[in-house]
């Protein structure tokens, strides 16, 4: 194999990967509205806890509401609030809000 044959395909190989990161860079976290509505409603957290702290102690006493925690307990979802209230925290929207 000749050394153009082989930097054409390594070349082939770089736009692959960029293309899969830029697919990856594209995937969005989204939150239904309601669910970011009840969070802030329900977690008000003492002047030395962050919501995040809030989320997890609601969670482990369970004290946040059936509504919030049914939506807590599926699929990914304890992940994707504490991404939420992670963003919330740094001034940085890491969780798209959406309607539904």
């Amino acid at each position: 194999m000749d050394n153009k044959r082989i930097s054409e395909i390594v070349e082939e190989e770089m736009i692959k990967q960029d293309a899969n990161r830029y697919r990856d860079m594209r995937k969005i976290l989204t939150i239904p509205k309601n669910i970011a509505e009840m969070l802030d409603e329900e977690l008000n957290p003492l002047e030395r806890e962050s919501m995040l702290e809030t989320f997890v102690l609601g969670i482990n006493y369970l004290v946040l509401s059936d509504e919030l925690m049914k939506f807590v307990l599926t699929g990914n979802n304890y992940h994707v609030i504490s991404a939420y209230l992670a963003g919330k925290a740094l001034g940085v929207e890491l969780v798209k809000v959406v309607e539904g």
